[in-house]
């Protein structure tokens, strides 16, 4: 399932026109720890492609048209009437994900974070 849950994020960053995955978000985590229970990704902007909200919002329906399902109502922090956090909530088979938005830096970035719940439980991370 960790191979679905790692193409459903990079085809979702991609269809959206996200940059490409940071290089230390790609590796696999070693083996047997925490870590290696999630599947990452972090789409920085850039001036040539910067992230915005508008661009958030595509990775969601991305995702949202693979079968994750939104789980809490987003949630969002202003500073001067422009989103600076956007986070939502997915899920699916047995993954919560993580989808959030930050402005700074400048160009903005794009962070998913993917969690197979029964691995997190079989290392005591939640209960």
């Amino acid at each position: 399932m960790k191979s679905v849950v790692r193409a459903d994020v990079d085809t979702a960053a991609a269809d959206a026109g996200v940059p490409a995955n940071a290089p230390e978000y790609s590796k696999d985590s070693a083996a047997n720890s925490p870590v290696s229970c999630g599947v990452y990704f972090k789409g920085f902007g850039e001036d040539k492609a910067s992230v915005d909200i508008a661009r958030f919002e595509q990775v969601v329906n991305e995702l949202l048209e693979r079968a994750w399902v939104q789980t809490q109502p987003r949630t969002e922090r202003k500073g001067d009437g422009v989103i600076g956090v956007a986070e939502v909530w997915l899920s699916q088979r047995g993954w919560k994900m993580s989808v959030e938005y930050r402005i700074p830096p400048e160009e903005g970035v794009i962070t998913v974070k993917a969690y197979d719940v029964a691995c997190l439980k079989k290392h005591n991370v939640l209960k």
